[in-house]
């Protein structure tokens, strides 16, 4: 199947999409888990459980595109 250069784009700036909304929400959530990590947090134990919960949620949802993207271009 050939694909017309609007078509790419569009599948371009949706992987782009998904990738930097993943790395945002990566990166919030690293530095929440540094925070409920110090002395000085003023959350609860669940909060952070759920702080981490969410990263490795969000880690695991990035590899598995990424290994998407790779299969969609062998």
């Amino acid at each position: 199947m050939n694909k017309t250069i609007e078509e790419t784009t569009k599948e371009l700036n949706l992987n782009l999409d998904v990738s930097l909304a993943l790395a945002k929400a990566e990166s919030n959530l690293n530095e929440l888990a540094r925070q409920s990590n110090s002395s000085d947090w003023k959350g609860t134990i669940t909060q952070g459980i759920e702080i981490l919960d969410a990263l490795n949620a969000v880690q695991k949802a990035k590899k598995a595109f990424e290994e998407i993207k790779q299969n969609k271009s062998k």
